[in-house]
């Protein structure tokens, strides 16, 4: 039956051989250390193996000076995460601030496992404030701030952790590069509504292969996959997006959240949206082609990934970016000049009496009072533009707030001659859109008074910019309700970049 633990153990055995009554109770009275250590991953590494060798290099740091009374530990976060937004790091902090804290100093282990860039410096400038000291075996004990050496040596360091990340990063990136776009490997994530994984061999690495890893690749879902291909047809046939999630629903047919529970706990399941169609028309990996690379994030902390490591914010990333199979990696559920195709479709809608309506100088029309584009708006069987400049039925206009602007599509061709100061008499909408553009022109309007500016191009971020889209119609649902908005475009407007939807501008 064990009485200790090891260490307890051989304290004892060796208090014996001193010829001691008793194990030795460390260093009763010397400094009080707390522990951080912390290990990048969960899945890869052992944390009972990590924490202990970490543990021990600061045992033997702090040896004679004191012994460690508290450990904090972080698993499954990276070193780019600052101490702030890192649980374990982030407590110790916190106990730090306190007057009845339980330790007098903090030893790490090893500085690349607690600290990336200048991370130190802060973190070290508000221990230093609180009266906690840092040790660390690089510096062979506490950490002196008006030491010259030990300046040096933080900002040495500094730079070798930053350095490790950046090499680590670009091999890790370059081979997963090199997997998508020479091998077509799939690489992991959750697959495309319509498809499931399969089993594709042993892994082609030996040493993997021994341990009993193997390859996967997308197939076909029997059930799903003709509701994808029936997507792309529907659209490929003029539909709407919103038309397409309405009939899905209608029918009762599973959206991707419900058809794999396990991987989307976080979604509700309910139903089909807007942008949960339009992303799957978006997403070219139907085509067969493995497509890696796709979205990407910048920063670190909260807001980025479920689980993620050291992931800011998940953005789309530029069609340039992407790295595409150069061969069909799996079965398609589109053909790729469809998939190109319905990439420029916009559906228009359709009246009572089955026409389609058609806004000609969409986009082309800015409101003087508050610059906004002014809202394609059908009234009276005629095609016209407004701005409410934001104002909603659930956003009240305040008093002596500017009124509306409407003006009719029909009168602004007729006014565009004297505009340009062309003699010619009002051409038709289409073409007096088209001649718009080719000047680089847009109308504005305020009141009874309009002229033309230059245009301020909008810029469609993400994949739909290098294949010539107009944007589709996206839900944008910044609150996880089930309503929403939508937006269609990012405008850069000077230095800042402003989200369109409706009659609001989300800076």
């Amino acid at each position: 039956m064990a009485l200790w633990t090891g260490a307890e153990f051989v304290g004892a055995v060796a208090a014996r051989r001193r010829g001691s009554a008793s194990p030795s109770s460390g260093s009763a009275g010397g400094v009080r250390f707390a522990f951080y250590g912390r290990m990048s991953t969960t899945e890869f590494q052992e944390p009972q193996t990590s924490r202990a060798w970490q543990r021990a290099i600061s045992d033997e740091l702090v040896e004679g000076a004191g012994e460690v009374v508290v450990d904090y530990f972080d698993e499954g976060r990276s070193r780019r995460w600052s101490w702030w937004d890192r649980p374990a790091a982030a407590a110790l902090l916190a106990a730090a601030e306190r007057p009845d804290r339980e330790f007098d100093a903090i030893v790490v282990g090893e500085y690349e496992r607690a600290f990336e860039g200048d991370q130190f410096r802060r973190v070290l400038g508000r221990l230093t404030e609180l009266g906690v000291q840092v040790w660390l075996p690089e510096a062979g004990g506490p950490v002196e701030l008006d030491s010259p050496v030990h300046q040096a040596l933080m900002v040495l360091l500094g730079a070798h952790a930053r350095r490790e990340v950046a090499r680590a990063r670009q091999r890790v990136v370059a081979a997963m590069r090199a997997q998508a776009r020479l091998q077509g490997r799939f690489l992991g994530g959750r697959p495309p509504y319509g498809y499931r994984l399969a089993d594709a061999g042993p892994h082609p690495n030996a040493i993997h292969a021994r341990w009993g890893r193997r390859l996967q690749v997308l197939e076909p879902d029997p059930v799903t996959a003709p509701w994808v291909r029936w997507m792309f047809a529907q659209r490929a046939a003029g539909r709407s997006v919103a038309s397409l999630a309405r009939e899905l629903n209608e029918r009762g047919v599973p959206c991707p959240s419900r058809v794999d529970r396990a991987r989307n706990r976080h979604r509700s399941g309910k139903q089909w949206i807007v942008r949960t169609v339009a992303e799957i028309l978006d997403n070219p990996r139907y085509t067969g082609r493995q497509v890696w690379n796709r979205q990407g994030s910048k920063g670190h902390g909260a807001g980025g990934r479920a689980g993620g490591r050291g992931s800011g914010k998940v953005s789309v990333n530029p069609v340039q970016e992407w790295e595409v199979s150069e061969r069909l990696a799996h079965v398609p559920l589109v053909d790729e000049a469809v998939f190109v195709a319905i990439q420029g479709v916009r559906a228009a809608r359709l009246t009572k009496d089955g026409d389609r309506r058609e806004y000609a100088l969409a986009g082309l029309v800015v409101c003087g009072v508050c610059g906004r584009r002014l809202d394609a708006h059908w009234v009276h069987d005629r095609a016209g533009y407004r701005c409410r400049h934001g104002y909603t039925s659930g956003t009240p206009r305040p008093v002596g707030a500017a009124g509306n602007v409407y003006v009719r599509q029909d009168h602004l061709v007729e006014a565009l001659p004297g505009l340009l100061g062309d003699a010619e008499p009002a051409a038709a909408p289409v073409s007096a859109a088209e001649d718009l553009r080719r000047r680089g022109l847009e109308i504005v309007c305020g009141g009874q008074r309009w002229h033309l500016r230059p245009a301020v191009k909008p810029e469609v971020v993400g994949p739909l910019a290098a294949l010539g889209q107009a944007a589709l119609e996206l839900d944008w649902n910044p609150t996880g309700t089930e309503t929403g908005c939508r937006a269609s475009v990012v405008v850069r407007n000077g230095d800042a970049l402003v989200l369109r939807h409706d009659d609001v501008a989300l800076l």
